[in-house]
């Protein structure tokens, strides 16, 4: 049975006259005749009686018109159904993430966004600020998503989140830090160049002519974490990245009240280019991240 010549069949049972049911359906009498005899041979029975001046149902016609009209409401709603998800979002975003974003923040971005459109896929590529960057530029990603200042001239760079930065050490390992003097000859556990933690890192140093004894780096934040942790000297890390060891008990922040270091989320598209649906939702899961915050 077609979806067509059941619905020629409600309009024929509804108007009881083959000429304007030719009309309504935009067909010819004759097709329309075709399609209640397909019917009637595929059920094996009479559905309707013809007379000279109008067309009138039989019994077993009746039942089949109720039940036809159902079918057609059934039939009504699947096809609303799919085509509304047909206009939800779907299909895959390729997100590049530098490493305290994607490994910190862009877990809890992402499973929102699937909650409210699980016919989205993600592709998650995590490297330092310099390499999210490339990707952007060279379109292996979608969108980058990045920490600190970039002067790239072929990319657009929007903030959508701030940052602060904080100095820790173990509670279990001395040395004690109470001043800016007290940061000075001291081992630091840093990240590599290219790095949005790195960047900022140098820039404290410049800023307050901090002398540095010596250095170890890293290329993540995990690992620096663990080095603090076991005693092997200072790092400078995002808030957001140490929220459980501080809890924990196993980091501690210092000098809180005195140096107040904040830098940029941002998200990152190649210039000239306007985003699709997809990368829209998730800058606006950004924002709202943001809002969620403050």
């Amino acid at each position: 049975m077609h979806m067509d010549e059941l619905e020629t069949f409600v309009i024929l049972a509804q108007e009881q006259n083959f000429t304007r049911t030719a009309a309504k359906r935009s067909l010819s009498q004759p097709t329309v005749s075709v399609h209640i005899k397909n019917l009637e041979h595929e059920f094996a029975t009479s559905l309707i009686k013809r007379t000279t001046k109008h067309v009138s149902l039989t019994p077993e016609g009746e039942l089949f018109y109720s039940q036809a009209l159902q079918i057609r409401a059934l039939y009504k709603n699947l096809h609303e159904t799919f085509y509304e998800k047909k206009q939800q979002a779907s299909g895959l975003i390729r997100i590049g993430a530098s490493f305290t974003i994607g490994e910190y923040l862009l877990p809890k971005i992402v499973a929102a966004l699937h909650t409210a459109h699980e016919r989205l896929d993600f592709h998650i590529t995590i490297g330092n600020t310099d390499e999210i960057i490339d990707a952007v530029r060279h379109l292996d990603v979608d969108i980058g998503l990045i920490e600190g200042q970039n002067e790239s001239k072929d990319v657009r760079i929007t903030n959508f989140q701030q940052d602060r930065l904080v100095i820790v050490r173990s509670p279990k390992f001395e040395p004690s830090v109470h001043s800016l003097k007290d940061l000075h000859n001291q081992v630091w556990i840093i990240r590599e160049e290219g790095s949005g933690t790195r960047q900022s890192f140098d820039h404290l140093i410049e800023a307050h002519h901090i002398q540095v004894a010596s250095t170890f780096v890293f290329s993540s934040t995990q690992g620096i974490k663990g080095s603090v942790q076991n005693g092997m000297g200072l790092a400078l890390l995002s808030e957001a990245t140490i929220e459980e060891e501080v809890k924990h008990g196993t980091l501690e922040i210092v000098m809180d009240d005195t140096l107040n270091e904040k830098r940029a989320f941002s998200y990152v598209l190649t210039k000239g280019t306007k985003p699709g649906r997809n990368i829209q939702l998730l800058i606006d899961q950004l924002n709202a991240q943001e809002k969620r915050i403050n």
